[in-house]
């Protein structure tokens, strides 16, 4: 018997599939990614504490709903979780000139800092219980890449 979800369940999986892209077929990680890269444009438009604000809130609708779908789906981290694809591919992009090439350099760092999850990038997973712990990991790739991608432009 399959299980129904309530409006609230619904709501979040909406969110924490990023509108549908954690169903792409093997790769939903990259498509979450991908609408990072979206959102990371449309936050170049706004004031930098507009854009903070923005990744902010959405960190935290994040965790929320991809708690919500977790425990919905009776899942650890579902793979369909991409929300947190999303708000770190934007934290990647905080602040970044918004060229093509530093954006498709910056969804590469972040794609790998998100696969590999170097120090302390995987304990993030196990420090924070839940959607927290869903979402921090990806959060923390994400600033990896930022700051690499200053440190680059600073050095060269």
């Amino acid at each position: 018997m399959e299980k129904t979800l309530n409006t609230l369940q619904k709501f979040s999986l909406a969110v924490s599939t990023g509108l549908g892209a954690g169903y792409c077929p093997g790769a939903p990680g990259t498509a979450g990614a991908a609408v990072g890269l979206l959102v990371g444009w449309f936050l170049s438009f706004l004031s930098p504490v507009c854009s903070f604000l923005t990744i902010l809130v959405l960190v935290i609708l994040g965790i929320w709903t991809s708690g919500i779908t977790e425990k919905a789906l009776g899942q650890k981290d579902p793979p369909i979780v991409v929300i947190d694809e999303v708000a770190g591919m934007a934290v990647s992009l905080w602040l970044i000139d918004p060229s093509w090439p530093s954006f498709a350099a910056l969804f590469f760092l972040f794609r790998l800092f998100d696969i590999w999850k170097p120090f302390p990038v995987k304990n993030m997973e196990d420090m924070f219980p839940g959607g927290a712990g869903i979402m921090m990991d990806d959060v923390m790739a994400g600033l990896y890449a930022n700051l690499i991608w200053r440190a680059g432009s600073f050095l060269f």
